[in-house]
């Protein structure tokens, strides 16, 4: 049977070559993943404390980005205070002078006509204030006159108190200025550490935002098909904040060029008509106060104590935020709610 037995020899030299190259490749397989895997781990172990670190550093640079934007806010109202109050004034000196030069002419009138002995009495005083006090005294004045002496003891009383007010708004606001300036240079601080911290870790931030990236696609896809894009204000200001998703984070920012959180928040809410002011903490005392379980469309979202962000509630758990490195959506915080505004 030489055909047979040459047949059989064949196979046989394929199979145990097979098996040693299945031995082999196992063998190596082996090597291979003992030696990828702690690199594999160490990578995964790298993402992981950066995005942790990442998350830490956004909430510290939001935090002080808002006790910024709160002293900015305060500063912000205080001029707005001096300058009515300067206006005030200005105002009340124009009105004491109008009528001053009404007395100035009563005056002249009364001398033009021979009325020297009501002259005389004017005359003998020693001040502007004693010459108001015998003016009003004379019940020789007509009643124009009575009203006029009133109208300057008015104004001067008017121009003394709104002259105080101004002096007081002009210390708050100096006052104001330097916990401006305070604020600033901690963000400044604060956006150093940041760059510090994240120095030299460029291909794991790029990976990180690319898979983000693609989070918020999807994010925003699935909130397009929940029809929350009502023809009511809040659902317009849910539409307008989604075409700002991806928008760059930036510090004191209240721009579709950049925004932080109450920045965002402020700029599409004026869109419908609804004045904020520029800080979290602000926003937080108006409107009407919304719980968690309560939480619709619209609403603003706030967390942490004393208040640091700010949000968009959109539904199902999520808001729309100026957060991390853009505008984007996010689940609502549970652990650091701190409570919901409606201010429709």
């Amino acid at each position: 049977m030489p055909g047979y037995s040459s047949i059989t020899r064949v196979p046989r030299r394929r199979l145990t070559a097979l098996v040693m190259l299945v031995l082999l490749l196992v063998l190596c397989g082996t090597g291979l993943a003992r030696a990828s895997t702690p690199a594999i781990d160490k990578t995964k172990t790298e993402v992981q404390a950066l995005s942790a670190l990442l998350d830490q550093l956004d909430q510290q640079l939001g935090a002080v980005t808002e006790d910024y934007n709160y002293a900015q806010q305060q500063l912000d109202d205080t001029k707005a205070a001096v300058k009515k109050t300067s206006a005030e004034l200005k105002q009340a000196q124009k009105d004491l002078t109008e009528s001053q030069e009404r007395l100035n002419q009563r005056v002249v009138h009364i001398y033009k006509s021979g009325k020297i002995a009501f002259l005389g009495v004017l005359l003998d005083a020693n001040s502007f204030r004693e010459l108001i006090s015998r003016f009003g005294q004379l019940t020789r004045l007509s009643e124009q006159d009575n009203r006029l002496v009133k109208q300057i003891q008015q104004f001067k009383a008017q121009t003394a108190d709104r002259k105080a007010k101004l002096d007081a708004r002009m210390q708050e606001q100096k006052a104001r200025e330097a916990e401006t300036a305070a604020a600033r240079q901690k963000v400044l601080d604060q956006v150093e550490v940041q760059k510090k911290a994240l120095a030299g870790k460029e291909t794991q931030l790029a990976q990180l935002r690319k898979e983000e990236a693609a989070r918020q696609a999807k994010l925003a896809e699935e909130a397009r098909k929940a029809k929350i894009f009502a023809a009511s204000r809040p659902g317009r200001v849910i539409k307008m904040a989604m075409s700002y998703l991806g928008v760059p984070y930036v510090w004191g920012g209240s721009s579709p060029g950049g925004f932080d959180c109450s920045g965002l928040v402020q700029y599409v809410y004026a869109k419908v008509g609804i004045s904020l002011p520029h800080s979290s903490r602000m926003q937080f005392n108006l409107g009407t106060p919304v719980s968690y379980g309560q939480l619709k469309a619209g609403d603003l979202v706030f967390f942490f104590t004393p208040i640091q962000h700010v949000g968009i509630y959109i539904g199902s758990g999520r808001m729309i935020n100026a957060t991390g490195n853009q505008v984007q959506i996010s689940d609502v915080w549970p652990s650091s709610f701190r409570g919901g505004r409606r201010v429709f």
